[in-house]
């Protein structure tokens, strides 16, 4: 049974001669012809040439991420953020006047699972290959001096020092510890004061030598160079490389009962995560049913979560999950503020929603927007070629196909509202969750009446956005 909310947007789009010829079932499919290789020493590769503009987006993705820290934590990050300090024939600033000289441009980024380092320059290949030289020698000999590591220690220091004051840090920090207890995943991506002051240069050395090694590297490349081109620089950086160390997978997620962790802080509201821990990788068939239903429950405004905590009881201004992949778990996270004596009443309605899905599923009308807006949202995502690099080494990191992209929107398109309730019946119901919420300790109250909004200004809200929408299929 369609919500008033459908109902009202149905009706609206029958009167308006503008939309009659839009489909919003319809979508634009994703045109790039992606390349895949291995090298002989066991870097993989994916690329897609782009001859659009004389440029190129490189992303190296090393299976190094914070999971391996082991008993020194933020050793995976200073590592990383170490890198760019200077090689055996450069101090931090020549790097640094060097890169710039060519015009190129590098980022780093440090996960759970993964450190990343990203590098875009100019395909003219005098400074292409100048860039490339200068990225292969901070990545395969990168000085680690006492002096510049320092430096970079206090400003994770500083980094971890922000985090404990700002609520969504502490919020996310705090439900990975709850969930992870005992597992890699519990602590930050950037470590812990403790373990930070403990690393010695040799750790750092030791660290790099194993994990920047040739077969614990995904590569994407995108931009304008020919496959010959592509070949001679994925096979210059990985053959400097060291060789033969390759990361173990960390464990499964731990078993959890249901679980609530309330932080008393004197805040104005309640910021609350109900998470849900997912035991269905990116690779697995049923990954895009997970995309649809997150889509579907807390994506936007049209979206359930969205719709019955804030358009119909006016309890929040803002309510939205996210599907977060890891190598070890897929969570489900749904993140909202809320008047903080509502804390326990709005996690019930909250989940009564999940539990909603998971009984009757969603409507055909939800899937067809879900749909366009995952497509248009894609299509707009891959149109940049940094994004598009990202993805390729992504995709290689989680082992899907090379052709994963055009068979996702496939996919997507092919769910059913009866499949996508089989899924959230599977994946949702009866789950345990983590639920963890940082404001004042009040006494709880149950919801007042419902105060829901006029028709007319649910209508119109649902009515713009799907436009909108019908514009991007």
């Amino acid at each position: 049974m369609s919500t008033p909310s459908e109902q009202a947007t149905a009706t609206a789009l029958a009167s308006l001669t503008s939309t009659r010829t839009v489909d919003i079932r319809q979508y634009q499919t994703l045109q790039h012809q992606v390349q895949q290789w291995q090298t002989p020493e066991g870097t993989r590769a994916r690329f897609v040439a782009c001859a659009a503009r004389p440029m190129f987006d490189l992303v190296l993705r090393f299976r190094a991420g914070s999971s391996l820290d082991g008993d020194t934590p933020g050793l995976a990050a200073l590592v990383l953020y170490s890198l760019d300090q200077g090689t055996a024939l450069l101090d931090a600033a020549q790097f640094v006047e060097q890169l710039e000289g060519v015009g190129a441009i590098l980022s780093r980024e440090i996960g759970l699972d993964h450190s990343s380092i990203t590098l875009r320059g100019l395909s003219l290949p005098a400074l292409r290959s100048k860039a490339l030289q200068l990225l292969t020698a901070m990545v395969t000999q990168p000085a680690f001096r006492a002096a510049d590591t320092e430096k970079i220690k206090l400003r994770l220091l500083r980094h971890l020092q922000d985090r404990t004051r700002h609520s969504t840090y502490l919020l996310s920090d705090t439900t990975m510890a709850q969930l992870f207890a005992g597992h890699p995943y519990a602590t930050a991506e950037v470590g812990t004061p403790a373990g930070l002051a403990s690393i010695a240069d040799e750790q750092l050395r030791h660290f790099h030598r194993r994990a920047y090694s040739a077969n614990n590297l995904d590569i994407g490349l995108v931009g304008d160079l020919s496959r010959e081109d592509a070949e001679a620089l994925v096979g210059a950086i990985s053959a400097a490389l060291p060789q033969q160390w390759a990361a173990i997978p960390p464990p499964p997620a731990p078993a959890r009962i249901a679980e609530s962790l309330p932080i008393a802080r004197p805040n104005i509201t309640t910021q609350a995560a109900l998470t849900y821990t997912l035991q269905l990788p990116p690779a697995d068939p049923g990954y895009p049913a997970l995309l649809m239903l997150d889509q579907i429950l807390g994506a936007d405004y049209e979206s359930r979560l969205m719709q019955v905590l804030r358009v119909q009881h006016s309890l929040t201004y803002s309510i939205h999950s996210r599907l977060r992949p890891l190598d070890a778990a897929c969570l489900l996270q749904i993140f909202w503020d809320i008047e903080p004596a509502y804390r326990d009443a709005s996690r019930a309605l909250v989940t009564q929603v999940v539990q909603d899905l998971c009984n009757h599923g969603p409507s055909q009308a939800e899937c067809d927007l879900a749909l366009s807006q995952l497509t248009g949202g894609l299509l707009i995502a891959m149109a940049d070629n940094g994004e598009l690099a990202k993805s390729l080494a992504r995709s290689s990191h989680q082992q899907q196909p090379v052709d994963h992209l055009s068979l996702l929107q496939k996919d997507l398109a092919s769910l059913t509202p009866l499949a996508l309730r089989n899924t959230a019946r599977t994946c949702l119901q009866s789950q345990q969750t983590t639920f963890v919420t940082i404001g004042p300790a009040i006494d709880q109250q149950p919801l007042p009446a419902d105060q829901l909004r006029s028709q007319s200004m649910a209508f119109h809200g649902t009515l713009g956005r799907h436009i909108t929408s019908t514009q991007h299929a």
